[in-house]
């Protein structure tokens, strides 16, 4: 894999069934000046394997997966690929429906960024040009007093970065971030971070890996000026009102390794209480109530038993009995 410009990127890129989504992001990367992109194709059904089978650009890799393992093992996957096959100085991983804007990687490659830094969140946004909720960066709500009680105070705002940080130049220190636009110096993944949990299958393991920067030590840095277009339909009217249904059972139950990695003891079951009631009161905002409330009760179960035995399939059963 060639040098660019002192440094080589690798992108990893995850997907499943979005055949058309994923042909707008490839080409989009490809053409941004990346020097290698990895595509893990999650046992898609739609034509994608045959599609990027018949790719010729010779920095695509594609990884064909047998079974879907959800986005967390597919970066899994991913993340190893490239610190296992690669020489790359650093990854930069996103979904399937995401993609740099024009002259994004350019920008980063200019940063100057010390080895203390291991990680760098890009601005997401949404097509129309709002700033994609599910990806903005936060801060750690329980690393002092101060902040958790900002937290209670402000909600959302007490923590996440705010509107007008996003327009500011240079680069912001952060806790937390989602893995659209999120660049990993691969030496910090081999050496300290690790690869994310693929047991959690989607959802969380973003959080949980970034926060992981800051306890090994290391610096997790929000860069505003550079930008990532997330075409996401996840949440509706970016609400947390999951379509489909079954995808808030792993953020309920990931939710709950979350807080227990973050909050520690002392505060985790107050949380997991508190979380328990919030996520019920939302049931307002789905048709199917009682399937709603069963799929929210067997995720805080799992979660607080720390069981991530649960097969997808027995996850879509959850909402299909």
């Amino acid at each position: 894999m060639p040098s660019v410009e002192g440094f080589t990127l690798a992108a990893v890129v995850v997907t499943f069934n979005r055949l058309q989504q994923l042909k707008t992001t490839v080409h989009r990367s490809l053409q941004s000046g990346l020097d290698a992109l990895i595509v893990v194709n999650n046992a898609s059904s739609d034509g994608t394997r045959e599609w990027l089978d018949a790719q010729v650009d010779s920095r695509l890799v594609v990884l064909h997966l047998p079974t879907n393992v959800g986005g967390a093992g597919g970066f899994n996957r991913g993340f190893d690929h490239v610190v296992q096959h690669t020489n790359a100085n650093w990854l930069v991983c996103y979904d399937d429906d995401a993609f740099p804007e024009v002259g994004s990687l350019d920008l980063f490659r200019q940063l100057d960024l010390p080895r203390s830094v291991a990680g760098v969140a890009a601005a997401v946004y949404l097509p129309d040009g709002r700033i994609s909720e599910m990806n903005r960066p936060s801060r750690d709500p329980f690393r002092s007093m101060w902040t958790f009680f900002k937290v209670v105070f402000q909600r959302r705002a007490g923590f996440h970065i705010a509107d007008t940080e996003y327009g500011q130049r240079g680069l912001i220190p952060i806790d937390f971030s989602s893995f659209v636009g999120c660049f990993l110096r691969v030496d910090a993944i081999r050496q300290h971070l690790g690869l994310p949990r693929a047991e959690l299958f989607i959802y969380a393991d973003d959080i949980m890996y970034t926060h992981g920067i800051g306890l090994s030590g290391l610096q997790h840095l929000f860069a505003p000026e550079v930008h990532f277009v997330h075409d996401c339909a996840t949440l509706h009217e970016q609400m947390a009102v999951y379509k489909p249904m079954w995808k808030a059972y792993y953020t309920y139950r990931n939710g709950l390794e979350l807080y227990r990695q973050v909050a520690g003891s002392w505060l985790f079951y107050p949380i997991a209480i508190f979380k328990l009631l919030s996520w019920m009161s939302k049931v307002r905002h789905y048709e199917k109530r009682s399937t709603y409330l069963r799929l929210t009760l067997r995720a805080w179960v799992d979660g607080m038993r720390r069981d991530f035995s649960r097969t997808h399939s027995e996850v879509l059963a959850l909402v299909d009995a």
